[in-house]
């Protein structure tokens, strides 16, 4: 195996990810957002009634135009920095998957961060006239006319908090599941679809499970003072504001909708990242590929 070939397969990874899951996190920023829907089938029915299906896909050319950069940055650090601290790159130690994955959370946190600002801005465009806003171009034009350009930063330290607690989770929860399915007497190649989509699935939902009020508390940053005046003075203020306004409840507002989306996105793309690093191996070393 080649450094090249764990960016390969994150590119592709990164894209089957994100072509499943963008609905559900349109819903999910939607519900941490605000307080107009009532959960998340009042929501999903109301975006597609009153702005159609394509609105479940707003925002989804931020991401999609670092996707292919991002997951192979994100996966390919994951590889590289695995394969110099462990040397059994088969059947690697758990604490090494985690600092594997810290280490590529927090480069995905740099890059993700002002995406993941446009993204949700135009996520919750269309649900007022004054949020209203034309596409990526005209958000990142009012951010910088309003706020210069530090105003694309808003929310990365968030951001890299949030990446840097659910990659360590979800890649060493994804090993440890896939090596209890293995057993003592079964190699990687031994394991079936059903293995890798839920092991996938299952290391999603736990890692964004755990992760969650961060995430709700980077949203509401990151859209901040769209319609006039900023709320919060900082991410705490948001944080102290939020649970006092509404408990609990509030740092976890729209968690079903992400747990749901968390399964088949990583389902898709844990597994795609594993099939296609495993295919470029074969194929480097002249092997049959294994058929899943």
């Amino acid at each position: 195996m080649t450094c090249i070939d764990g960016f390969i397969s994150g590119s592709v990874a990164g894209a089957a990810g994100l072509v499943v899951g963008h609905p559900f996190d349109t819903v999910k920023v939607r519900l941490q957002t605000t307080q107009v829907y009532s959960g998340i089938s009042n929501c999903f029915r109301r975006i597609v009634v009153e702005e159609g299906v394509r609105a479940l896909y707003k925002g989804m050319c931020a991401p999609l135009a670092s996707v292919s950069l991002m997951n192979a940055v994100f996966f390919g650090v994951y590889t590289n920095v695995l394969q110099a601290i462990d040397d059994d790159m088969d059947t690697p130690k758990i604490m090494s998957t985690y600092l594997a994955g810290t280490a590529s959370g927090f480069v995905a946190g740099m890059i993700s961060g002002p995406t993941e600002l446009v993204k949700c801005r135009l996520q919750v465009s269309g649900m007022n006239s004054t949020k209203k806003t034309n596409g990526n171009l005209m958000v990142i034009k009012n951010i910088l006319a309003q706020e210069g350009p530090r105003g694309l930063a808003r929310g990365l330290g968030l951001t890299l908090c949030r990446e840097l607690v659910s990659c360590g989770i979800y890649f060493s929860s994804y090993e440890w599941i896939i090596q209890y399915f293995r057993g003592e007497d079964k190699e990687i190649d031994d394991l079936t679809a059903f293995h890798l989509i839920g092991a996938g699935g299952m290391a999603g939902m736990l890692s964004w499970g755990i992760n969650y009020p961060i995430d709700v508390v980077k949203s509401r940053v990151q859209i901040d003072g769209m319609e006039g005046p900023r709320t919060y003075r900082s991410s705490a203020h948001c944080a102290r504001v939020l649970y006092q306004t509404t408990g609990w409840s509030g740092l976890y507002r729209g968690v079903s909708a992400t747990l749901i989306r968390a399964f088949p996105t990583n389902a898709a793309m844990l597994p795609a990242y594993s099939i296609t690093l495993s295919l470029l191996t074969r194929l480097r070393s002249g092997t049959e590929v294994s058929q899943y």
